[in-house]
Parts: structure tokens; sequence; C-alpha cells
């Protein structure tokens, strides 16, 4: 559990019940946004693999470039 969420769900500090909902929620999303973020993660490691070009196509390496690039920067990588 990283950092936020785990303030979010155990506070330093009281909370009213309105606000402590609110956390609650907030924490859910970013668990949720998270899970989410991992799935595309690893579709896109997987269609990396299965875009792999087999002959010199500019618009296919391209696509790749894109896809490599961006799941490089989502996994926080330099290129």
């Amino acid at each position: 559990m990283d950092n936020l969420v785990k303030r979010l769900r155990d506070p330093a500090f009281g909370t009213e019940t309105t606000e402590r909902k609110l956390m609650d929620k907030a924490a859910d999303r970013i668990e949720e946004l998270e899970a989410k973020l991992a799935k595309a993660v690893e579709a896109l490691d997987e269609a990396v693999y299965l875009l792999a070009p087999t002959e010199k196509d500019m618009e296919r390496q391209a696509g790749i470039y894109r896809i490599v690039t961006t799941l490089a920067e989502l996994k926080g990588e330099d290129q």
C-alpha cells in the first residue's frame, strides 16, 4: 500500500465521519486506478512482444516506439 493510501486510511489526526468517508472513497479510487494502471502496463508489455516487427515496417515500428515509450513513462523509467 503506498504512502498516500495509507495516510488516507489511517490519518494521524481525528476526523469527522463525513471526512472519514471522503478519505476512504479517495483511497478506494486510488487503489482502483492503480489496479487499472497495472493492467494497462501488463497489456502494453504483451503488445510490445506481439507487435515486434518481422520486417522493415515503419508504421508498425513507430507504433511500437509509442508503446515502448509510454510503457517506460508509466513505469517511471528512462528511455
